[in-house]
Protein backbone atom coordinates (compact mmCIF):
# COMPACT_ATOMS: atom_id res chain seq x y z
CA UNK A 1 0.00 0.00 0.00
CA UNK A 2 0.79 3.75 -0.42
CA UNK A 3 2.84 6.07 2.02
CA UNK A 4 -0.55 8.62 1.79
CA UNK A 5 -2.57 9.12 4.27
CA UNK A 6 -6.39 10.38 4.60
CA UNK A 7 -7.00 13.99 5.86
CA UNK A 8 -8.06 14.63 9.33
CA UNK A 9 -11.44 16.94 8.61
CA UNK A 10 -14.42 15.52 9.69
CA UNK A 11 -15.84 16.72 13.03
CA UNK A 12 -18.61 16.09 15.40
CA UNK A 13 -21.32 17.76 12.91
CA UNK A 14 -19.79 17.21 9.22
CA UNK A 15 -20.14 13.18 10.47
CA UNK A 16 -24.11 13.88 11.52
CA UNK A 17 -23.97 15.53 8.06
CA UNK A 18 -22.67 12.23 6.58
CA UNK A 19 -25.04 10.19 8.20
CA UNK A 20 -27.81 12.17 7.38
CA UNK A 21 -27.02 12.56 3.73
CA UNK A 22 -26.15 8.44 3.58
CA UNK A 23 -29.47 8.09 5.49
CA UNK A 24 -32.54 9.64 3.86
CA UNK A 25 -32.03 9.27 0.30
CA UNK A 26 -34.31 7.82 -2.37
CA UNK A 27 -36.22 5.49 0.66
CA UNK A 28 -38.33 8.30 2.25
CA UNK A 29 -39.43 9.44 -1.01
CA UNK A 30 -40.65 6.20 -2.60
CA UNK A 31 -40.87 3.55 0.27
CA UNK A 32 -43.84 5.51 1.94
CA UNK A 33 -46.14 4.36 -1.38
CA UNK A 34 -44.69 0.31 -1.01
CA UNK A 35 -45.56 0.47 3.15
CA UNK A 36 -49.00 1.70 2.20
CA UNK A 37 -49.46 -0.97 -0.84
CA UNK A 38 -48.16 -3.86 1.85
CA UNK A 39 -50.17 -2.94 4.79
CA UNK A 40 -52.30 0.29 4.51
CA UNK A 41 -52.91 2.14 7.72
CA UNK A 42 -50.18 -0.01 10.17
CA UNK A 43 -47.14 1.30 8.18
CA UNK A 44 -46.83 3.62 11.35
CA UNK A 45 -46.11 0.45 13.09
CA UNK A 46 -43.73 -0.72 10.80
CA UNK A 47 -41.77 2.51 11.16
CA UNK A 48 -42.06 2.73 14.61
CA UNK A 49 -40.59 -1.44 14.89
CA UNK A 50 -37.84 -0.64 12.21
CA UNK A 51 -36.95 2.34 14.28
CA UNK A 52 -36.24 0.18 17.03
CA UNK A 53 -34.07 -2.41 15.31
CA UNK A 54 -32.38 0.51 14.60
CA UNK A 55 -31.83 2.01 17.23
CA UNK A 56 -30.67 -1.42 18.73
CA UNK A 57 -27.72 -1.46 16.15
CA UNK A 58 -27.00 2.17 16.64
CA UNK A 59 -26.24 1.33 20.25
CA UNK A 60 -23.79 -1.23 19.31
CA UNK A 61 -22.12 0.55 16.72
CA UNK A 62 -21.63 3.42 19.16
CA UNK A 63 -19.94 1.07 21.54
CA UNK A 64 -17.50 0.00 19.12
CA UNK A 65 -16.99 3.05 17.23
CA UNK A 66 -15.63 4.51 20.95
CA UNK A 67 -12.91 1.94 20.93
CA UNK A 68 -11.61 2.28 17.54
CA UNK A 69 -9.54 5.28 15.58
CA UNK A 70 -8.75 3.37 12.94
CA UNK A 71 -11.19 3.50 9.58
CA UNK A 72 -12.88 0.84 8.87
CA UNK A 73 -16.48 0.48 11.12
CA UNK A 74 -18.29 -2.67 11.06
CA UNK A 75 -15.51 -4.59 8.89
CA UNK A 76 -12.81 -3.38 11.66
CA UNK A 77 -14.71 -4.27 15.15
CA UNK A 78 -16.27 -7.62 13.80
CA UNK A 79 -12.42 -8.32 12.44
CA UNK A 80 -10.73 -7.22 15.54
CA UNK A 81 -13.66 -9.77 17.63
CA UNK A 82 -14.39 -12.67 16.00
CA UNK A 83 -11.03 -12.66 13.25
CA UNK A 84 -9.86 -11.71 9.94
CA UNK A 85 -12.31 -13.79 8.13
CA UNK A 86 -15.07 -12.68 9.43
CA UNK A 87 -13.84 -9.19 9.30
CA UNK A 88 -13.52 -10.04 5.66
CA UNK A 89 -16.67 -11.23 5.20
CA UNK A 90 -18.31 -8.18 7.04
CA UNK A 91 -16.45 -5.94 5.11
CA UNK A 92 -17.34 -7.53 2.02
CA UNK A 93 -20.97 -7.48 2.55
CA UNK A 94 -20.79 -3.88 3.48
CA UNK A 95 -19.19 -2.81 0.42
CA UNK A 96 -21.68 -5.22 -1.63
CA UNK A 97 -24.83 -3.35 0.42
CA UNK A 98 -23.60 0.07 -0.45
CA UNK A 99 -22.97 -0.80 -3.78
CA UNK A 100 -26.72 -2.18 -4.22
CA UNK A 101 -27.47 0.89 -2.48
CA UNK A 102 -26.15 3.09 -4.52
CA UNK A 103 -27.59 1.39 -7.71
CA UNK A 104 -31.08 1.25 -5.73
CA UNK A 105 -30.56 5.39 -5.85
CA UNK A 106 -29.65 5.66 -9.59
CA UNK A 107 -32.23 4.15 -10.14
CA UNK A 108 -34.67 5.96 -8.22
CA UNK A 109 -32.77 9.42 -9.16
CA UNK A 110 -34.07 8.55 -12.87
CA UNK A 111 -37.38 7.58 -11.34
CA UNK A 112 -38.25 10.44 -9.81
CA UNK A 113 -36.94 12.76 -12.68
CA UNK A 114 -39.11 10.74 -15.12
CA UNK A 115 -42.14 11.12 -13.54
CA UNK A 116 -41.53 14.96 -13.66
CA UNK A 117 -41.52 14.71 -17.35
CA UNK A 118 -43.19 11.79 -19.52
CA UNK A 119 -39.97 12.28 -22.26
CA UNK A 120 -37.45 11.39 -19.08
CA UNK A 121 -39.68 8.07 -18.55
CA UNK A 122 -38.38 6.38 -21.57
CA UNK A 123 -35.57 3.86 -21.53
CA UNK A 124 -32.79 5.69 -23.22
CA UNK A 125 -33.07 9.17 -21.48
CA UNK A 126 -33.37 6.61 -18.17
CA UNK A 127 -30.18 5.34 -18.77
CA UNK A 128 -28.61 8.69 -19.69
CA UNK A 129 -29.76 10.13 -16.31
CA UNK A 130 -28.41 7.06 -14.15
CA UNK A 131 -25.05 7.49 -16.21
CA UNK A 132 -25.00 11.29 -15.58
CA UNK A 133 -25.79 10.89 -11.85
CA UNK A 134 -23.66 7.74 -11.09
CA UNK A 135 -20.16 10.09 -12.84
CA UNK A 136 -21.14 13.30 -10.94
CA UNK A 137 -21.05 11.28 -7.86
CA UNK A 138 -17.85 9.37 -8.87
CA UNK A 139 -16.32 12.59 -9.55
CA UNK A 140 -16.96 14.56 -6.44
CA UNK A 141 -15.66 11.32 -4.48
CA UNK A 142 -12.56 11.11 -5.90
CA UNK A 143 -12.23 15.34 -5.87
CA UNK A 144 -11.52 14.69 -2.01
CA UNK A 145 -12.99 14.33 1.50
CA UNK A 146 -13.51 18.53 1.70
CA UNK A 147 -15.14 18.39 -1.31
CA UNK A 148 -17.26 15.37 -0.70
CA UNK A 149 -17.83 17.04 2.79
CA UNK A 150 -18.87 19.90 1.59
CA UNK A 151 -21.19 18.71 -1.21
CA UNK A 152 -23.06 16.68 2.24
CA UNK A 153 -23.44 19.53 4.48
CA UNK A 154 -24.76 21.65 1.95
CA UNK A 155 -27.25 18.68 0.90
CA UNK A 156 -28.73 18.35 4.57
CA UNK A 157 -29.14 21.30 4.94
CA UNK A 158 -31.26 21.82 0.88
CA UNK A 159 -33.05 18.14 1.47
CA UNK A 160 -34.01 18.23 5.30
CA UNK A 161 -35.45 21.85 5.40
CA UNK A 162 -38.56 21.33 2.64
CA UNK A 163 -38.95 17.92 3.95
CA UNK A 164 -39.80 19.24 7.49
CA UNK A 165 -41.87 21.94 5.94
CA UNK A 166 -44.00 19.65 3.59
CA UNK A 167 -44.34 17.39 7.10
CA UNK A 168 -45.46 19.76 9.16
CA UNK A 169 -47.40 21.81 6.63
CA UNK A 170 -49.44 18.45 5.41
CA UNK A 171 -50.69 18.35 8.68
CA UNK A 172 -53.55 20.63 8.38
CA UNK A 173 -54.67 18.37 5.55
CA UNK A 174 -54.96 15.05 6.96
CA UNK A 175 -57.86 13.32 6.49
CA UNK A 176 -58.85 11.46 9.87
CA UNK A 177 -60.30 8.21 7.92
CA UNK A 178 -56.78 7.31 6.02
CA UNK A 179 -55.60 6.15 9.82
CA UNK A 180 -58.40 3.64 10.39
CA UNK A 181 -57.04 0.24 11.15
CA UNK A 182 -56.96 -2.59 9.06
CA UNK A 183 -55.99 -6.56 9.09
CA UNK A 184 -52.81 -7.05 8.48
CA UNK A 185 -51.09 -10.62 7.41
CA UNK A 186 -48.35 -11.01 9.50
CA UNK A 187 -45.79 -11.72 6.54
CA UNK A 188 -46.49 -8.31 4.45
CA UNK A 189 -45.95 -6.46 7.56
CA UNK A 190 -42.63 -8.39 8.01
CA UNK A 191 -41.59 -7.65 4.13
CA UNK A 192 -42.78 -3.86 5.00
CA UNK A 193 -40.80 -3.80 8.21
CA UNK A 194 -37.46 -5.17 6.41
CA UNK A 195 -38.26 -2.79 3.37
CA UNK A 196 -38.10 0.10 5.70
CA UNK A 197 -35.34 -1.12 7.44
CA UNK A 198 -33.78 -0.07 3.63
CA UNK A 199 -34.85 3.35 4.48
CA UNK A 200 -33.48 3.78 7.82
CA UNK A 201 -30.25 2.56 6.94
CA UNK A 202 -27.13 4.53 6.39
CA UNK A 203 -25.88 5.17 9.47
CA UNK A 204 -23.31 3.12 9.95
CA UNK A 205 -21.55 4.91 7.43
CA UNK A 206 -20.22 7.32 9.62
CA UNK A 207 -18.01 5.12 11.25
CA UNK A 208 -16.12 4.28 8.38
CA UNK A 209 -13.52 7.01 7.91
CA UNK A 210 -12.22 7.28 11.44
CA UNK A 211 -8.84 8.43 9.87
CA UNK A 212 -10.38 11.25 8.49
CA UNK A 213 -12.27 12.45 11.86
CA UNK A 214 -10.97 14.58 14.19
CA UNK A 215 -12.07 12.42 17.38
CA UNK A 216 -13.41 9.54 16.13
CA UNK A 217 -13.68 8.14 19.76
CA UNK A 218 -16.54 11.13 21.39
CA UNK A 219 -17.62 12.56 17.89
CA UNK A 220 -18.88 9.06 16.25
CA UNK A 221 -20.75 7.80 19.48
CA UNK A 222 -22.45 11.42 19.43
CA UNK A 223 -23.29 11.82 15.71
CA UNK A 224 -24.58 8.00 15.45
CA UNK A 225 -27.12 9.01 17.92
CA UNK A 226 -27.96 12.20 16.69
CA UNK A 227 -28.40 10.47 12.89
CA UNK A 228 -30.94 8.00 14.47
CA UNK A 229 -33.12 10.52 16.16
CA UNK A 230 -33.08 13.37 13.71
CA UNK A 231 -34.08 10.81 10.81
CA UNK A 232 -36.66 9.21 13.24
CA UNK A 233 -38.67 11.82 13.62
CA UNK A 234 -38.47 13.00 10.20
CA UNK A 235 -39.24 9.60 8.83
CA UNK A 236 -42.53 9.40 10.72
CA UNK A 237 -43.80 12.84 10.44
CA UNK A 238 -43.29 12.52 6.62
CA UNK A 239 -45.37 9.30 6.46
CA UNK A 240 -47.53 10.91 8.45
CA UNK A 241 -48.75 13.62 5.94
CA UNK A 242 -48.22 11.54 3.16
CA UNK A 243 -50.37 8.72 4.31
CA UNK A 244 -52.85 11.53 5.13
CA UNK A 245 -53.08 13.68 2.19
CA UNK A 246 -53.36 10.88 -0.88
CA UNK A 247 -56.19 8.69 -0.67
CA UNK A 248 -54.36 6.61 -3.37
CA UNK A 249 -50.77 6.50 -1.79
CA UNK A 250 -50.30 2.85 -3.07
CA UNK A 251 -50.48 4.09 -6.39
CA UNK A 252 -47.94 6.75 -6.15
CA UNK A 253 -44.30 6.62 -8.19
CA UNK A 254 -43.29 9.88 -6.58
CA UNK A 255 -45.47 10.01 -3.13
CA UNK A 256 -43.90 13.16 -2.00
CA UNK A 257 -44.07 15.42 -5.32
CA UNK A 258 -47.71 14.26 -5.19
CA UNK A 259 -48.21 15.49 -1.40
CA UNK A 260 -46.56 18.88 -2.46
CA UNK A 261 -48.50 19.20 -5.48
CA UNK A 262 -51.61 18.84 -3.31
CA UNK A 263 -50.61 21.62 -1.24
CA UNK A 264 -48.75 23.89 -3.45
CA UNK A 265 -50.23 23.07 -7.15
CA UNK A 266 -47.68 21.92 -9.73
CA UNK A 267 -45.21 24.28 -8.40
CA UNK A 268 -45.03 22.50 -5.29
CA UNK A 269 -44.25 19.02 -7.66
CA UNK A 270 -41.66 20.79 -9.56
CA UNK A 271 -40.02 21.82 -6.36
CA UNK A 272 -40.37 18.45 -4.14
CA UNK A 273 -39.21 16.62 -7.23
CA UNK A 274 -36.18 18.46 -7.41
CA UNK A 275 -35.29 18.32 -3.59
CA UNK A 276 -36.14 14.39 -4.30
CA UNK A 277 -33.41 14.50 -6.82
CA UNK A 278 -30.93 16.21 -4.98
CA UNK A 279 -31.48 13.96 -1.94
CA UNK A 280 -30.93 10.66 -3.49
CA UNK A 281 -27.73 12.07 -5.64
CA UNK A 282 -26.39 13.07 -2.15
CA UNK A 283 -26.99 9.70 -0.52
CA UNK A 284 -25.25 8.01 -3.26
CA UNK A 285 -22.58 10.09 -2.48
CA UNK A 286 -22.71 8.96 0.51
CA UNK A 287 -22.95 5.16 -0.43
CA UNK A 288 -19.67 5.45 -2.40
CA UNK A 289 -17.78 7.25 0.04
CA UNK A 290 -18.53 4.29 2.60
CA UNK A 291 -17.94 1.66 -0.11
CA UNK A 292 -15.01 2.97 -0.86
CA UNK A 293 -13.16 3.43 2.24
CA UNK A 294 -14.27 -0.33 3.60
CA UNK A 295 -12.15 -1.70 0.41
CA UNK A 296 -9.40 0.75 1.42
CA UNK A 297 -9.54 -0.59 4.99
CA UNK A 298 -9.76 -4.22 3.45
CA UNK A 299 -6.52 -3.86 0.88
CA UNK A 300 -4.34 -2.06 4.10
CA UNK A 301 -4.93 -5.29 5.87
CA UNK A 302 -4.20 -7.56 2.70
CA UNK A 303 -7.71 -8.75 2.51
CA UNK A 304 -8.16 -7.79 -1.22
CA UNK A 305 -5.89 -6.67 -4.17
CA UNK A 306 -4.03 -3.90 -3.13
CA UNK A 307 -4.97 -2.12 -6.23
CA UNK A 308 -8.53 -1.73 -5.11
CA UNK A 309 -7.50 0.43 -2.39
CA UNK A 310 -4.88 2.82 -3.50
CA UNK A 311 -5.11 6.42 -2.77
CA UNK A 312 -4.81 9.36 -5.60
CA UNK A 313 -1.32 10.81 -5.01
CA UNK A 314 -3.06 14.14 -5.59
CA UNK A 315 -6.70 13.73 -3.71
CA UNK A 316 -5.52 10.86 -1.47
CA UNK A 317 -9.03 9.33 -2.08
CA UNK A 318 -9.36 5.81 -3.35
CA UNK A 319 -9.69 6.45 -7.13
CA UNK A 320 -9.92 3.59 -8.80
CA UNK A 321 -12.28 1.71 -6.10
CA UNK A 322 -14.44 4.61 -6.84
CA UNK A 323 -14.76 4.39 -10.36
CA UNK A 324 -15.02 0.33 -9.84
CA UNK A 325 -17.98 0.44 -7.39
CA UNK A 326 -19.59 3.49 -9.53
CA UNK A 327 -19.63 1.89 -12.87
CA UNK A 328 -20.85 -1.26 -11.33
CA UNK A 329 -23.62 0.25 -9.55
CA UNK A 330 -24.83 1.73 -12.44
CA UNK A 331 -25.09 -1.09 -14.35
CA UNK A 332 -26.98 -2.67 -11.69
CA UNK A 333 -29.40 0.02 -11.77
CA UNK A 334 -30.04 -0.45 -15.30
CA UNK A 335 -30.80 -3.69 -14.83
CA UNK A 336 -32.59 -4.14 -11.59
CA UNK A 337 -35.79 -2.67 -10.04
CA UNK A 338 -36.14 -0.81 -7.11
CA UNK A 339 -37.88 -2.63 -5.08
CA UNK A 340 -35.38 -5.81 -5.60
CA UNK A 341 -31.97 -3.65 -5.30
CA UNK A 342 -33.89 -2.46 -2.00
CA UNK A 343 -34.19 -5.77 -0.72
CA UNK A 344 -31.12 -6.59 -1.41
CA UNK A 345 -29.13 -4.02 0.09
CA UNK A 346 -30.97 -4.34 3.25
CA UNK A 347 -30.41 -8.29 3.59
CA UNK A 348 -27.02 -7.78 3.08
CA UNK A 349 -26.88 -4.77 5.77
CA UNK A 350 -28.71 -6.98 8.17
CA UNK A 351 -25.62 -9.53 7.90
CA UNK A 352 -23.58 -6.86 8.81
CA UNK A 353 -25.25 -5.40 11.51
CA UNK A 354 -25.83 -8.89 13.08
CA UNK A 355 -22.17 -9.42 13.15
CA UNK A 356 -21.78 -6.12 14.95
CA UNK A 357 -24.84 -6.39 17.56
CA UNK A 358 -23.53 -9.92 18.16
CA UNK A 359 -20.17 -8.31 18.95
CA UNK A 360 -21.46 -6.13 21.75
CA UNK A 361 -22.61 -9.53 23.47
CA UNK A 362 -19.23 -10.89 24.30
CA UNK A 363 -18.20 -9.70 27.48
CA UNK A 364 -15.24 -7.10 27.79
CA UNK A 365 -16.77 -5.75 24.54
CA UNK A 366 -20.25 -5.07 25.23
CA UNK A 367 -20.15 -3.39 28.57
CA UNK A 368 -22.85 -3.75 31.17
CA UNK A 369 -25.15 -6.38 31.07
CA UNK A 370 -27.96 -4.89 30.40
CA UNK A 371 -26.25 -3.22 27.18
CA UNK A 372 -25.29 -6.70 26.15
CA UNK A 373 -28.62 -8.17 26.53
CA UNK A 374 -30.26 -5.25 24.19
CA UNK A 375 -27.81 -6.06 22.15
CA UNK A 376 -28.86 -9.99 22.09
CA UNK A 377 -32.31 -8.62 21.53
CA UNK A 378 -31.54 -6.66 18.56
CA UNK A 379 -29.55 -9.77 17.14
CA UNK A 380 -32.42 -11.91 17.59
CA UNK A 381 -34.75 -9.20 15.93
CA UNK A 382 -32.87 -9.25 12.94
CA UNK A 383 -32.37 -12.72 12.82
CA UNK A 384 -36.04 -12.71 12.54
CA UNK A 385 -36.19 -9.93 9.53
CA UNK A 386 -34.21 -12.27 7.35
CA UNK A 387 -37.03 -14.04 6.69
CA UNK A 388 -38.76 -11.56 4.83
CA UNK A 389 -36.36 -12.08 2.29
CA UNK A 390 -37.57 -13.54 -1.15
CA UNK A 391 -35.38 -16.68 -3.04
CA UNK A 392 -34.44 -14.46 -5.98
CA UNK A 393 -32.87 -11.86 -3.52
CA UNK A 394 -31.10 -14.34 -1.33
CA UNK A 395 -30.00 -15.86 -4.40
CA UNK A 396 -28.25 -12.85 -5.73
CA UNK A 397 -27.02 -11.88 -2.21
CA UNK A 398 -25.00 -15.36 -2.01
CA UNK A 399 -23.97 -14.66 -5.51
CA UNK A 400 -22.37 -11.42 -4.41
CA UNK A 401 -20.49 -13.18 -1.70
CA UNK A 402 -19.08 -15.54 -3.75
CA UNK A 403 -17.38 -12.65 -5.65
CA UNK A 404 -16.13 -11.71 -2.05
CA UNK A 405 -14.76 -15.32 -1.02
CA UNK A 406 -13.03 -15.38 -4.77
CA UNK A 407 -11.01 -11.73 -4.01
CA UNK A 408 -10.04 -13.02 -0.52
CA UNK A 409 -8.72 -16.69 -1.57
CA UNK A 410 -6.55 -14.62 -4.44
CA UNK A 411 -5.25 -12.04 -2.21
CA UNK A 412 -4.37 -14.66 0.18
CA UNK A 413 -2.34 -16.33 -2.32
CA UNK A 414 -1.10 -13.20 -3.41
CA UNK A 415 0.17 -12.81 -0.05
CA UNK A 416 1.49 -16.41 0.38
CA UNK A 417 3.34 -16.16 -2.52
CA UNK A 418 5.66 -13.04 -1.73
CA UNK A 419 5.98 -14.39 1.99
CA UNK A 420 7.87 -17.75 -0.12
CA UNK A 421 9.31 -15.22 -2.58
CA UNK A 422 11.11 -12.98 0.37
CA UNK A 423 12.01 -16.46 2.13
CA UNK A 424 14.41 -17.49 -1.08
Amino acid sequence: MSEVKPIRHLGRSRLVAIGVNSVVGGGIFVLPATVAGLVGSAGLAAYLLAGAVVLGVGAALARLAARYESSGGPYLYVHRTFGPLAGFQVGWLFCFARLTAMANLLHAFALYLGALAPALARPYPQAGLVLACAGAVVGINIAGIRQTSGVTNLAALLKIGPLVLLGLAGLAFLDPGQFTPAPVEAGRFLRAVLLLIFAYSGFEILTVPAEEALQPRRDMPAALFITIATVSALYLLVHVTAMGTLPDLAQESAPLASVAARMLGEGGRIGMTGVAALSIASCSLASLLGATRILYSMASAGEVPPWMGALHPRYRTPAVSSLLLGGAAAALALLGGYAFLAAVSVGTRLLTYLACTLACVRPGIGGRPRTRAAAAITSAAIVFLLFGLELQEVQFGMIGIGVGLALYLLARRARAGARQGDSV
